[in-house]
C-alpha cells in the first residue's frame, strides 16, 4: 500500500494531444514574433556631410555614412578610400547620397573631356579593355601609292573611362567602343588619326 502511494506520487503526468498542440502553437507564435520584430539588416553608404559644389574633389571630411536597408545604386562606405580625389559632376546637398553616376575620376577632371573611339576587337586587346585601364594608342598611316605603311605611338597612358563590347552594346557586334579621357590636343589627334589611319589600343598592365 505504501509502495503504491509512493509510485503514484513520483509518476509524471501524461500530456494529451490537446496539450502538445497548444505547446507547439505557442512555440511557433513566439518564433514568428521574434522573426517579425528582429531589426532588418542594414548597410552603410556614403552621403554628403555638408553642401558640396560641383567639381569639388572628395575627401573624408566632405562625406559621412548612413545606414540603409539596401545599398543598390549607392556607394558603400568601404569605397571611400578608392574615391578620394574623385569629383562631383553636379552639386550635392547635405545628407544626399553619393551615386556612381555623379562622380568622375581625377584623370577625367584633369583632361577636361571624354572622346569615344570605336575599334574592332582585334585592334583593342580583343575587347579586354575596361573602365580604369590605361592604354597606349598607336596609329598606322595608310601612306601614299607605292609607299609602305608606317606606325607610330600617338599617345601613351590614356585613361579609359568606360568600354562597351559585344551584342547589345552601343558599338555592337565584334566592335569595342572605348571612352577615353582627352584634352583638346589629343582629341584632335585621335579624330584625325581615326579618319586617315588605323588605330590600335594596347592595354597596359599594372
Amino acid at each position: 500500500m505504501a509502495l503504491t502511494g509512493l509510485r503514484d506520487a513520483l509518476a509524471v503526468p501524461r500530456l494529451n494531444r490537446r496539450t502538445l498542440l497548444g505547446v507547439a502553437l505557442a512555440a511557433t507564435a513566439g518564433f514568428l514574433v521574434l522573426i517579425l520584430t528582429r531589426p532588418a539588416p542594414t548597410m552603410q553608404v556614403l552621403v554628403a556631410a555638408d553642401d558640396i559644389p560641383a567639381g569639388t574633389p572628395l575627401d573624408e571630411g566632405l562625406v559621412t555614412t548612413r545606414a540603409v536597408s539596401s545599398a543598390r545604386g549607392l556607394v558603400e562606405s568601404g569605397s571611400l578610400g578608392e574615391l578620394v580625389g574623385w569629383s562631383l559632376v553636379v552639386p550635392l546637398a547635405a545628407g544626399e547620397p553619393l551615386l556612381p553616376s555623379l562622380l568622375e575620376p581625377p584623370q577625367v577632371a584633369e583632361a577636361g573631356a571624354v572622346l569615344s573611339v570605336v575599334l574592332e576587337e582585334s585592334h583593342a586587346a580583343l575587347g579586354r579593355i575596361g573602365a580604369g585601364d590605361e592604354v597606349d594608342i598607336y596609329v598606322t598611316w595608310q601612306g601614299s601609292t607605292g609607299e609602305p605603311r608606317t606606325t607610330e605611338l600617338l599617345a601613351a597612358g590614356v585613361y579609359v573611362v568606360d568600354a562597351m563590347t559585344g551584342d547589345g552594346s552601343l558599338a555592337g557586334g565584334d566592335q569595342v567602343q572605348v571612352l577615353v579621357a582627352v584634352d583638346d590636343a589629343l582629341a584632335l589627334d585621335l579624330t584625325r588619326a581615326g579618319r586617315l589611319g588605323e588605330l590600335d589600343m594596347v592595354r597596359k598592365t599594372p
